[in-house]
């Protein structure tokens, strides 16, 4: 249950960028921001860093990302697309 409040921050972030049309960057230091004061189960903020970038079509990409804590990485994934003529968020998933 020490996670339980990970999970609601992250939930929380889930549905904010769901409603929203942000680019991953964009997203990720919105997590960051949220996710600051969790600080007591991740630790210090150490770095975020792209880890793969797959482009399956001209108009779709697939990105991973980690968030890295002194106690935890967070693993986010982004399918992104431009139907018209803009990046728009498709969807993005969390592991702890």
């Amino acid at each position: 249950m020490r996670k339980l409040p990970l999970s609601i921050a992250l939930s929380s972030l889930a549905v904010e960028a769901s409603q929203q049309s942000l680019l991953p960057d964009e997203l990720l230091r919105l997590a960051q921001r949220s996710l600051s004061s969790k600080e007591s189960l991740l630790g210090q903020f150490l770095n975020c860093r792209r880890t793969e970038t797959r482009t399956l079509s001209q108009d779709m990409t697939l990105a991973s990302y980690e968030l890295r804590y002194e106690n935890q990485t967070l693993q986010f994934r982004f399918a992104y697309f431009q139907p018209r003529g803009s990046w728009e968020l498709q969807g993005f998933r969390w592991a702890a």
